[in-house]
């Protein structure tokens, strides 16, 4: 056996001692994932890996020559998942992503990997996501609307169904509002071992320690910078507010299903 060999079989069996099970933890945006997964891929350090969504849209942008970015927003999703597939038949122990649930892979892998996320309240995540990517001048997701005028847009209403376009794992060109979707993501959801929620954060740890046998320490990143133009969810209107759960109205579907109404 050459030198690389020897070293992989002494980290297979170290990785055997210190963290046996393999996840998926899937990353929804804005709701605690990137200081979840930091910590999850701290543990795992030796055999972990992400797909981050710059650079696979960067990579799907160059090899596709398209320029269309609205449409390509969704048509990387497949490219992701593929992504995903690879790490699993890699045998890569901590796949932690921002990619949606893939039935195929959940067939192949149940056996053998945990399927994880966490989520957050809907109308939170959103205004979170909102701020975040308004933000980022330069970006792919960058957000140009002042806030009013994002909630007319078509991509508002993606946005309001983020769990849905996650979770329902259906064709790309479905149509992510409609009641079979919803119905999709939720029984996807529960076929996860772990769902957490970002204002349970003790629970959520507390089924990390019964699923994958680890402890971590969960931190506080990514925290959208206030500004002026700063959206708070204490300040919304009576009229956004209603606005916002319009839009939000297909992941406010998913979370009472999956944790009661507020």
């Amino acid at each position: 056996m050459d030198s690389i060999g020897r070293i992989r079989k002494l980290n297979r069996a170290f990785l055997d001692r210190t963290a046996p099970q393999r996840f998926v933890f899937h990353h929804v945006p804005k709701c605690g994932g990137t200081s979840v997964a930091r910590a999850l891929r701290k543990r795992y350090l030796t055999s972990q890996a992400t797909v981050k969504p710059e650079p696979s849209f960067r990579a799907f942008r160059a090899f596709s020559g398209r320029d269309d970015t609205e449409q390509m927003l969704i048509d990387v999703i497949d490219l992701r998942k593929q992504m995903m597939l690879y790490l699993m038949y890699d045998d890569i122990r901590c796949i932690s992503l921002h990619v949606p649930f893939s039935n195929i892979a959940y067939r192949e892998f149940h056996d053998r990997y945990k399927f994880i996320t966490i989520l957050r309240e809907p109308v939170s995540r959103f205004i979170s996501h909102y701020n975040w990517s308004s933000r980022r001048p330069g970006s792919h997701g960058h957000i140009e609307e002042d806030f009013d005028a994002f909630l007319n847009s078509d991509r508002a209403h993606r946005m309001g169904a983020e769990y849905v376009e996650i979770f329902a794992d259906f064709p790309l060109d479905a149509d992510i509002h409609a009641p079979d979707a919803i119905a999709a993501a939720i029984a996807n959801l529960k076929k996860l071992d772990i769902v957490g929620r970002l204002d349970d954060l003790g629970g959520f740890s507390d089924a990390l320690k019964r699923e994958l046998g680890i402890r971590i320490k969960i931190g506080h990143e990514n925290k959208a910078h206030k500004s002026h133009d700063f959206v708070a969810g204490t300040d919304l209107t009576p009229d956004q507010r209603r606005a916002v759960e319009a839009v939000c109205a297909p992941d406010i579907a998913v979370w009472q299903a999956l944790f009661g109404a507020a």
